[in-house]
């Protein structure tokens, strides 16, 4: 699987609306999985100053991932591959 960051700009959200999206996130990975797609949501980062979040997902695909959010109704701008890089892994 490769990993992805879905990076998307939300102005005005709130709270509990990022919650929400984050449950529809989870659940749509995990119906998704059921039904035989490898998908799977990391973590993610909102940034106040900039009303931004990063997604990350494992993926067998970008298109898994663009259908996963598409399913959660979670609006995004653009989907890129990305090499993760950790203090252990250097």
């Amino acid at each position: 699987m490769a990993m992805f960051v879905v990076k998307r700009t939300l102005p005005g959200i709130t709270p509990e609306a990022l919650q929400s999206a984050g449950l529809r996130a989870k659940t749509c990975c995990s119906q998704m999985c059921d039904e035989g797609e490898s998908i799977r949501w990391i973590r993610s980062f909102f940034l106040p100053a900039t009303e931004q979040t990063h997604c990350y997902f494992d993926a067998a695909s970008k298109e898994a991932v663009e259908e996963a959010n598409a399913r959660a109704r979670i609006p995004f701008s653009e989907i890129l591959e990305v090499v993760e890089l950790t203090p252990d892994g250097v």
